[in-house]
């Protein structure tokens, strides 16, 4: 999951889900090694357009991580043929970037400029987190990422020492309880009271003192059968 500040008249944070989606970024650069970096792994199809790709990029080409097209892009054509689900605007040219962004919008195609984050529809937040269960996001508009970075380093120690352990394991519980709830619970209504009841049940809490979670799963199962 790639988090995302989305813009659209009202600033809205959402997850985006890019697995398995094309995103294409244009600009061979180490803005755009930038980029690369923070899409490695969200599970989509990344494919790079630039006349001169800085080393790293070609090594990310050559481990089959990225697909590179050694191309000189002098106008925004290219999204008629690629018809990406995101395209990323970040060569030297400000105008060739916003001729992408405009087009790309034009395509119902989610755009972003490297350069201009208040033309594009999406802007980078600054995340922190938790044992890859909890995203934490700081994003300031788009007004300043240099900020939201510094906001991130004074708050996350904080943040970290307040989320324990169990915390974490009851997240992972509740993903398994909510899969299992949808085979034998008809409605949303039901599933929720079910997972509400689950947080509070005195046997889940000591297994999970106890560390036991496969027993945690077996009883899940019992109680999504038994629900009334």
């Amino acid at each position: 999951m790639y988090k995302l500040h989305f813009v659209n008249g009202r600033s809205l944070i959402i997850d985006l889900h890019l697995n398995g989606k094309t995103v294409i970024i244009v600009g061979a650069g180490n803005e755009a090694l930038k980029r690369i970096k923070l899409l490695q792994n969200e599970g989509c199809k990344i494919i790079v357009i630039g006349e001169k790709p800085n080393s790293d990029i070609i090594t990310l080409s050559k481990t089959k991580k990225i697909v590179l097209k050694k191309n000189k892009i002098t106008s925004s054509l290219f999204l008629k043929t690629h018809k990406p689900f995101l395209v990323i605007a970040s060569t030297n040219d400000s105008l060739l970037n916003q001729k992408i962004v405009q087009t790309a919008k034009k395509n119902k195609i989610l755009a972003y400029a490297s350069d201009s984050p208040d033309s594009s529809d999406i802007s980078y937040l600054s995340l922190i987190d938790i044992k890859k269960t909890i995203k934490i996001a700081i994003s300031t508009n788009g007004g300043s990422p240099i900020m939201a970075k510094k906001i991130k380093l004074k708050t996350e120690k904080c943040i970290q020492k307040n989320i324990s352990d169990e915390d974490v394991e009851l997240i992972k519980i509740q993903k398994f309880a909510r899969n299992e709830s949808k085979k034998y619970i008809l409605t949303q209504i039901e599933r929720k009271k079910f997972l509400y009841e689950l947080m509070n049940d005195k046997r889940v809490k000591e297994l999970l003192k106890d560390g036991k979670y496969k027993a945690i799963q077996t009883t899940i199962k019992k109680m999504v059968k038994d629900w009334k």
